[in-house]
């Protein structure tokens, strides 16, 4: 009987998690909110765009860290796992590293669109949500790999 083939899915989900809650947050604040939001909006960028900064210093910080810990991470799980283990026993235990490795860097990036909702230039947004899914693609790319026999 042929293996099932690995569904990729719960991988371009992950990928798509911070720019889909940007794309997300924008809908909803204009389908939701008036002028007067507008007006909140404006009297909090000045605090809040160096929020968005940070937080996207943090998301980029987290990408790089997840990228370094991913592959000793995997070999570890990996090494628990039973003699002969199937390979999607394997992958399954690599997808869980990549899953838990890229929440470092979505959370900050998530949190920095909240920034966004609340006033925060679009900018520092759009750079931490684009390092933390650069990020997330390259682990994505990765968990194949890690999965396999050596």
């Amino acid at each position: 009987m042929a293996a099932k083939p690995r569904s990729r899915a719960l991988l371009f989900l992950t990928i798509l998690a911070a720019p889909g809650a940007l794309a997300f947050e924008t809908l909803l604040r204009a389908l939701l909110f008036d002028s007067d939001f507008e007006l909140l909006r404006e009297f909090l960028s000045s605090v809040l765009t160096p929020v968005a900064w940070v937080l996207g210093l943090v998301a980029a910080a987290a990408s790089l860290g997840g990228l370094a810990l991913q592959r000793s991470m995997a070999e570890k799980r990996l090494a628990r796992l039973p003699e002969g283990a199937s390979d999607e026993a394997r992958y399954g235990q690599v997808l869980g590293v990549f899953l838990f490795t890229t929440a470092a860097p979505q959370i900050p990036a998530i949190l920095s669109t909240f920034a966004f909702m609340f006033g925060a230039s679009l900018w520092p947004v759009l750079v931490g949500v684009g390092i933390c899914s650069l990020g997330v693609i390259a682990q994505a790319l990765r968990v194949s790999s890690l999965a396999q026999r050596r």
